[in-house]
């Protein structure tokens, strides 16, 4: 039976939601680095500075979690992802690093409002006990969506160019929005906290903050190395980017089972253990062809994102579970924010292998960290407000 069978009506919704969000990601993953290479001629140093300003809005996370006081998650997220959709097919218009600069910002706020939102409204809106599958589930639909996003990207690109497909893509998660906003704004069963920072949690706020040091890392300058030193086209790319949605795709559901049945901790360990390897092998390999290989296995690692959402989920009590959701996002951006900024200024100094190989050291520290998680259900609720408890 296909799953989109067994789903209620709300995750439906919020799956086409999601749907559209892949049809964002799949064109600008595709040819956003292309872009501000061939087209506006970024260096490695403005490429720091534009995605450090682009991860800013990821501080404001608790307060677009404050915000769902007057506006319901569906509401707040289909709006986000409005915005979402304006960022991007501005890209249209762009012809200087100041206006790229400015457009991804646009976008990049509607992005950071909805990135809590999606976790939270697929945790309520999914039913019984195994998060995990039904998040796997939902991964896969943005993985098809950018699948077929990278497809269109690739048939089209020489006949529509980069303005014509910022536009569909634009277009395409703007729908997704006003479609979300048809979902049932009743998520809380019980009162919740809008904003909590609780030492209970530290552990998921570290692990937040090392996972974005270094999944910035690696999405802001594995990409544009390939373009930048190796000279990559824009054909090998996309192809690249397609490879690894297939790779999500078929195994978004397996991971989600996976993270089930043998635990965060486990499946984590896992992960960075992997991406020490690829992380330094990207740093010493010096043949493409052997960096597109590490580029793909390092995209078939994703399971973090399913295992640290599943793993808030079970630490926290519901009416903590946005506003922690918010916080390891934040905390996820102060590293976001530090990382491409002081990596493109390494970059023009040093050259790009140390910056591969700092991440391949964070992706060490954080495997230590990762050995501290006990995701057990916590018994005692939590007090309303901030608290240090």
């Amino acid at each position: 039976m296909l799953p989109w069978l067994s789903w209620n009506r709300n995750f439906r919704l919020l799956a086409l939601a999601v749907f559209g969000s892949g049809i964002f990601f799949g064109v600008q993953f595709s040819l956003f680095h292309n872009f501000i290479v061939d087209r506006i001629g970024i260096e490695a140093h403005e490429l720091g500075y534009m995605e450090a300003l682009r991860e800013v809005p990821g501080f404001l996370n608790a307060l677009f979690i404050a915000v769902t006081i007057f506006l319901a998650p569906p509401l707040l997220g289909g709006i986000s992802l409005i915005v979402m959709g304006f960022g991007l097919a501005l890209y249209s218009q762009a012809n200087s690093f100041l206006s790229v600069l400015i457009y991804s910002f646009v976008w990049s706020i509607g992005f950071h409002a909805w990135l809590p939102l999606q976790g939270t409204m697929a945790l309520f809106y999914s039913e019984g006990e195994e998060k995990g599958k039904w998040l796997g589930s939902l991964r896969s639909v943005q993985s098809l969506s950018m699948l077929a996003a990278i497809i269109l990207c690739k048939l089209a690109v020489d006949v529509l160019e980069f303005s014509g497909l910022f536009q569909i893509g634009g277009v395409a998660v703007a729908i997704g929005g006003v479609v979300l906003m048809f979902a049932s704004r009743q998520l809380q069963t019980e009162r919740e906290n809008r904003f909590v920072l609780r030492k209970r949690y530290w552990l998921y706020y570290l692990l937040s903050f090392l996972q974005g040091c270094r999944r910035q890392i690696f999405i802001t300058f594995a990409i544009f190395a390939l373009v930048k030193v190796y000279r990559t086209d824009r054909d090998i790319i996309i192809t690249l980017i397609l490879i690894n949605q297939l790779i999500v795709l078929l195994f978004s559901p397996l991971m989600g089972w996976l993270v089930d049945k043998l635990g965060e901790r486990i499946m984590l360990s896992a992960s960075y253990i992997g991406l020490i390897f690829i992380f330094v092998g990207y740093a010493l390999l010096k043949n493409p062809h052997h960096l597109y290989i590490l580029y793909c296995v390092d995209n078939f690692l994703f399971v973090g994102s399913i295992a640290m959402t599943t793993y808030v989920n079970k630490i926290t009590p519901k009416r903590d579970l946005k506003p922690t959701l918010a916080m390891g996002v934040t905390m996820n951006h102060i590293a976001a924010v530090a990382a491409p900024l002081i990596g493109g200024l390494v970059w023009m100094k040093l050259g790009y292998e140390v910056i591969f190989l700092s991440g391949g050291a964070i992706a060490f520290i954080t495997l230590i960290v990762t050995q501290w998680m006990k995701p057990q259900p916590l018994l005692a609720d939590a007090k309303p407000g901030m608290a240090a408890d």
